[in-house]
């Protein structure tokens, strides 16, 4: 029988001369939270306010939870009635597993496992990154977006999260809500979907930051789905202060490959009417060539629907990689399947993709292509090979987790408990179990 499907992904939209755009000024946070008493070492507040990484010199990126200048990962992980959130701290030598913050079902029920893409935002413009969670609380019926607070110490793993005010309340579990800048104006925002008067998720609602400490934005509008029907999935450009984040909405899916509908960004917020992209529900995006402009790569993410007659996609579909440059140009690659992640692996400028590697990741027996690294150059991405060492494990995640200037690649490998591989792009750096992070 067919599933929902629900997943966050770890995108960046396609857009041209967005421009860069100022950071705004980081303050001192008006209530830091308490240090996260899961975490066997708390992360150490940080010792300077100035710092170059990726982002620039004094640039403070949104996945940079305790503000010590390097990314941090989030991560989703463990059996449906006992799930853990955990925020892993960057440090020199890349992720360490010794410094984190766990929140345990008893605080606060994740219902996305695996992924934290689209997930940190400077929420509140206190300097330090938040988590967007997607979830509940004890108590709590039905799953809603609710934010962890960053501060010196990164999230308070105790302390309950605050839930965002939505503008109205839906009853269906797979409503959306991703973290991004759609207006360009330095403060993140969250992009949702919202039901209309007949209950039907087909408002695309954008709350706009900076948020209080009680979850209110400082406003909100609402605006029809360009897909015309109610909302699937969506995926959301990086959060890097320069530039104006865009949207991508995809049709409602069942287990196949959707189109989704690629909204630029403006002053005035996502575009009312985008542009239709090929079927497939891996997507990442970045500057493949290094022209300044915002690029977009669509993938088949390799599920299919098991009704029967829909076990298949169209060969413009399946197994099929559509990568739409910022000047009009679009390339094809074919022959692999899976998830998408991209950044820059080699810290040559231009951002590199990761695709391929383990068909859902999430699932009791996922089925498997190989991960191959296509790699940025003035022409656009060109196919790579393996990355050695992590078998038929699936791109999760990448971030700079030690401020060295470029991404460090993330793979993760099993069902419900993960194995993650931090790699270079071409080999394995460390692993960890998400076993070893429960508290």
């Amino acid at each position: 029988m067919p599933r929902t499907v629900i997943t966050w992904l770890a995108l960046a939209a396609l857009m041209a001369g967005c421009g860069d755009l100022p950071r705004p000024a980081r303050q001192a946070p008006s209530s830091p939270p308490a240090p996260a008493t899961s975490a066997p070492t708390p992360a150490p507040p940080p010792a300077s306010t100035s710092r170059e990484g990726k982002h620039g010199k004094d640039a403070w990126p949104a996945d940079d939870v305790n503000g010590d200048g390097r990314a941090d990962l989030v991560v989703e992980f463990g059996e449906v009635d006992g799930p853990y959130l955990a925020v892993v701290h960057g440090s020199s030598r890349g992720l360490d597993p010794g410094r984190r913050a766990v929140v345990s079902s008893d605080t606060f029920a994740p219902w996305l496992p695996g992924t934290d893409a689209g997930s940190r935002a400077d929420l509140d413009g206190d300097g330090f990154g938040d988590v967007l969670g997607y979830g509940s609380p004890p108590g709590q019926d039905g799953p809603r977006p609710y934010i962890f607070w960053g501060g010196p110490r990164g999230i308070n793993a105790r302390m309950l999260p605050t839930p965002v005010r939505v503008p109205q309340e839906s009853e269906l579990s797979d409503f959306q809500a991703v973290a991004g800048d759609f207006n360009g104006d330095g403060a993140a925002d969250v992009a949702m979907s919202s039901p209309d008067s007949t209950g039907e998720d087909t408002n695309l609602a954008v709350l706009n930051g900076p948020f209080s400490r009680e979850g209110i934005p400082s406003r909100q509008t609402l605006q029809p789905s360009p897909t015309g029907e109610a909302i699937g999935r969506l995926a959301v450009d990086e959060i890097d202060g320069r530039r104006a984040t865009g949207l991508i909405v995809y049709e409602p899916d069942d287990d196949d490959q959707t189109s989704g509908w690629l909204l630029g960004a403006a002053p005035a917020g996502p575009a009312k009417e985008g542009r239709k992209l090929n079927a497939g529900m891996a997507a990442a995006f970045g500057d493949f060539d290094g022209d300044g402009t915002r690029d977009v790569a669509v993938g088949d993410e390799g599920h299919r629907n098991d009704e029967p007659g829909y076990e298949t996609e169209p060969p413009s579909v399946d197994r099929t990689l559509t990568v739409y440059y910022g000047d009009g140009r679009q390339k094809v690659f074919k022959g692999t399947a899976g998830r998408a992640v991209s950044g820059d692996f080699n810290g040559d400028g231009r951002d590199d993709l990761a695709f391929g590697g383990a068909i859902g990741l999430l699932d009791l027996a996922p089925s498997h292509t190989v991960a191959r690294i296509f790699w940025g150059g003035s022409g656009g991405l060109r196919a790579g090979g393996r990355v050695a060492g992590v078998g038929r494990a699936a791109p999760l995640t990448a971030g700079d987790y030690d401020a060295d200037g470029d991404d460090d690649l993330v793979f993760a490998s099993g069902y419900a408990d993960f194995e993650l591989m931090v790699t270079d792009g071409s080999r394995v750096l460390t692993r960890f179990t998400t076993s070893s992070l429960r508290p």
